[in-house]
């Protein structure tokens, strides 16, 4: 029986500014706009696109937040179904990295189960020779060695050069695809054939 192709949601979490919806713009129409201001996108938004995982057709549909961070604001209808939570931050803005525990408790108490990626934002924005207010890779070695395998992924990208965007979606759809299938087949060897009617028949012997 034809099921259709696999569909996974993913929601975008993590501090005001780091770029989650110059991230959709790009999931969305492959479009960048730069900022005049400090201003935030309003209403909740979603989109889908289909990425090939082997040969597979897999579907991610991304949410935004529209600009709301936290839970209180956001509701449950936005975290309901998450199969996956995109965390991001700015390499630029230490800032934002350094507040990513609040928004993993978010994403752990409201989206049971949803596996969490990383993402560092704003790669372009990085001065090799300027470490101050930017986030090091001894800051994110750190931080993974204490978060201790909660992430599926962990990247670094920029929205305005358009580096690191396409392969990271095209990464998260084959993480969770074949975790998805790894936990049917899991099911399907749990059920043994026979198992229903060896209990079924011993609940008719004993009535």
């Amino acid at each position: 029986m034809a099921t259709g192709i696999p569909g996974y949601k993913v929601i975008l979490h993590g501090d005001y500014g780091v770029g989650k919806s110059s991230i959709f713009r790009r999931f969305l129409n492959n479009t960048f706009t730069t900022a005049t201001g400090r201003h935030s996108t309003i209403g909740l938004d979603h989109c889908t696109r289909v990425f090939k995982v082997g040969t597979q057709s897999v579907k991610l549909t991304l949410w935004d937040t529209g600009g709301v961070q936290r839970m209180s604001y956001l509701g449950s209808s936005y975290y309901r179904g998450a199969h996956a939570a995109l965390l991001v931050y700015s390499l630029s803005n230490k800032d934002t990295f350094g507040v990513l525990s609040q928004f993993i408790l978010d994403i752990v108490m409201n989206a049971e189960g949803a596996k969490i990626f990383l993402c560092g934002n704003m790669a372009d924005a990085v001065n090799p020779e300027q470490e101050s207010g930017q986030v090091t890779e001894a800051d994110l070695e750190q931080f993974m060695s204490q978060c201790d395998d909660v992430f599926s992924g962990v990247y670094q990208v920029s929205c305005k050069d358009n580096n690191g965007l396409e392969e990271m979606f095209t990464d998260m759809a084959r993480v969770l695809h074949r975790d998805s299938v790894s936990r049917l087949t899991l099911r399907r060897d749990l059920v043994r054939p026979g198992d229903t009617e060896t209990a079924n028949s011993e609940k008719s012997s004993c009535c």
